[in-house]
């Protein structure tokens, strides 16, 4: 089966049956034995930084993009992306081999129309102890990936579209809310309004954050799996393309 397009050559592949059977069911995405490797090399040899993703639609590689900018990291990352809820909850980031896990919540159950992406990714210094202290920068925030989508899915609109949304040319009443920020997996995981709009009529985009740096000496004494989680729960583009046209209603 060949890969979703945009993906690249060594990024990911579907999941045999087997291995969807056997233990990675829900999975629809797995790295490439070898390929991990060969990113880390890539990623170790870049002099600039990385090039920014396509924020305009959930791509298959959306939460390694992710990472990229919210680390400033310069280590390619491997993506996994889940189809079931529960096998991600499951799952954990790593940071030798960098790789990052991705699952879209639909708008309604059994729905295929992504509402919100989350992304299991690791902290910028977790990046820099495993990888060298000049392959990540500074921690950004969620909200800068929701601003990235924003962005994009403005920038995308065609004339047309430009005409109907409802939320004027610049998207102006569109406000990017700073990070809900938690520090545990249960808190993260509850729901939450991903986007609401108030009573003005001014659209408000939340995304839900988990920081806990590697280094940070208040999970020194916390389990390794537990420590340089950078965790989002961020827009889906497409659900932000149907608020800006009108077509739904948060």
């Amino acid at each position: 089966m060949s890969a979703i397009r945009g993906t690249r050559p060594c990024g990911v592949r579907r999941a045999s049956a087997k291995l969807a059977a056997v233990s990675l069911a829900g999975v629809l995405a797995v790295a490439l034995p070898g390929c991990a490797a060969a990113s880390r090399a890539a990623g170790a040899a870049a002099t600039g930084p990385a090039r920014d993703g396509d924020w305009s639609t959930t791509t298959d590689h959306f939460c390694s993009d992710a990472q990229r900018v919210i680390a400033n990291s310069r280590v390619a990352a491997v993506n996994t992306v889940y189809t079931d809820r529960n096998a991600f909850v499951s799952s954990k980031a790593s940071a030798r081999p960098l790789e990052t896990r991705q699952y879209a919540a639909p708008e309604a159950p059994g729905g295929t129309r992504p509402k919100m992406v989350s992304c299991k990714m690791k902290t910028a210094d977790h990046i820099r102890t495993e990888h060298g202290a000049d392959q990540a920068g500074a921690d950004e925030s969620c909200a800068s990936l929701n601003q990235r989508t924003l962005d994009a899915v403005l920038a995308s609109l065609t004339r047309g579209e430009r005409r109907r949304q409802k939320f004027g040319g610049a998207g102006g009443r569109i406000v990017v809310d700073a990070d809900e920020v938690v520090d545990n997996g249960g808190d993260w995981l509850r729901p939450f309004a991903i986007a609401r709009l108030e009573t003005d009529g001014t659209l408000h985009l939340q995304a839900k954050g988990m920081n806990k740096g590697w280094l940070d000496p208040r999970y020194a004494s916390a389990e390794t799996k537990h420590r340089g989680v950078r965790y989002c729960h961020l827009v889906a583009p497409e659900y932000l393309r149907r608020l800006v046209l009108g077509e739904i209603v948060p």
